[in-house]
């Protein structure tokens, strides 16, 4: 219980903000309800690889950890390849819809750049426009999050993740542990920092 308490990722409770990891789990297992695999599985055949993201997914292969910053050092033991959530590393062994999404900046932005072209990268649609339309709209009231991405407070935007200029069509997210993606389909911008803690 103390894990979940401590989890950082966005849920809305009665009128009030809250972050629980639990949304993106419980998204994780109806998924992969309806296409019967896992979501690594899944992901790695249906989107990473057809965008060519040799990097990306979960429980990232051996032949790629000399690339990963580490995650946490305590006592010269340093995590690196594991993801950091103790939700999604102990409780569902590294492949969690909440966090231990491993990648290069390259392979990120592809995933970016295909939202803001409307689903299309490289000449293949990947989704609809519709549904990335959904994903970069704003949808709660009370909150300035959209649907699985943070957005501009344009109300507040001190209290905000985005500088007061950028546009309100501005999505991202930012990790725990120091990774940061942002597209601006106003401006045609893709930003990805990876760094760690």
């Amino acid at each position: 219980i103390d894990t979940i308490a401590r989890c950082s990722c966005p849920s809305e409770v009665g009128e009030k903000y809250r972050y629980s990891c639990l949304n993106f789990i419980s998204l994780q297992r109806v998924v992969e309800a309806i296409v019967g695999t896992d979501i690594n599985t899944y992901m790695r055949n249906k989107l990473y690889r057809p965008l060519g993201n040799n990097t990306m997914g979960w429980l990232p292969a051996d032949s790629l950890l000399d690339r990963i910053a580490p995650t946490e050092c305590i006592d010269d033991v340093c995590i690196i390849g594991d993801v950091h959530d103790p939700l999604a590393r102990i409780m569902m062994t590294g492949v969690s819809g909440n966090a231990g999404l491993f990648s290069n900046a390259r392979d990120v932005a592809k995933v970016y750049q295909m939202l803001i072209d409307g689903g299309m990268y490289d000449g293949k649609r990947y989704f609809s426009l519709e549904t990335c339309n959904l994903f970069m709209t704003k949808t709660s009231r009370i909150s300035r999050r959209g649907l699985g991405f943070d957005k501009p407070d344009k109300l507040n935007p001190a209290k905000g993740p985005c500088a007061e200029e950028a546009p309100a069509e501005v999505i991202g997210h930012t990790g725990f542990t120091g990774t940061c993606a942002w597209a601006d389909p106003k401006n045609r911008l893709v930003f990805v920092f990876l760094s760690n803690r």
